[in-house]
């Protein structure tokens, strides 16, 4: 399945495989936004595989907008495909304990 990035009610959703060949796309989207916009949330409910090198990648975008004053709230810690890897390369601590 291809990746779709939906944007509605101030969330930002994410359908599909999320990996080296397309996150660069989510990365974009998420830079663009951040440049609009103080609070984001990135929904990762509705991805079906996630690999290794995308939850690094997220793990950028999580600190550069820290670095510049802003909150990107990662919702996902229920889809149990993107914890069991996000667990695996250490990365859990950017999934938001609540949900919005």
């Amino acid at each position: 399945m291809a990746l779709i990035i939906k944007e509605s009610n101030q969330i930002i959703e994410v359908w599909g495989n999320l990996n080296s060949q397309n996150i660069n796309s989510l990365s974009r989207h998420l830079e663009l936004s951040r440049r609009r916009k103080e609070f984001l949330v990135l929904s990762l409910d509705h991805i079906d595989h996630i690999d290794e090198l995308s939850t690094k990648i997220l793990e950028q975008q999580y600190c550069n907008t820290a670095a510049s004053n802003k909150v990107l709230s990662i919702i996902g810690r229920e889809n149990e495909s993107v914890k069991q890897v996000m667990r695996q390369t250490k990365t859990t601590y950017i999934l938001s304990n609540d949900r919005i």
